[in-house]
């Protein structure tokens, strides 16, 4: 049992650089993107997703029309607001 405990922690102690690495201490957190998206008049938020360093989500503008976003992950401003072409349900 102390074997398993002992290699356990050694796992967490070698990887964690590698996934502290992954986020940057002034990016924003999903959360907060959600909020500066919410207070800049966009609704209907979902799928929001980091991908290659960029937030990626899709949402309803303030003219009621379905985009796809990709958000700055520091200062969470949109750098990219394209129409979303799928057809799925967003309800």
């Amino acid at each position: 049992m102390k074997k398993v405990v002992g290699l356990t922690a050694l796992a967490a102690v070698l990887t964690a650089p590698f996934v502290l690495a992954q986020t940057a201490p002034n990016e924003l957190n999903a959360k907060d993107i959600i909020a500066k998206l919410e207070s800049a008049g966009y609704t209907q938020i979902h799928d929001v997703e980091k991908d290659d360093g960029i937030w990626e989500v899709e949402a309803t503008n303030s003219a009621g029309k379905r985009v796809e976003l990709d958000v700055d992950p520091v200062s969470g401003n949109v750098v990219r607001e394209d129409p979303d072409d799928q057809n799925d349900d967003w309800d």
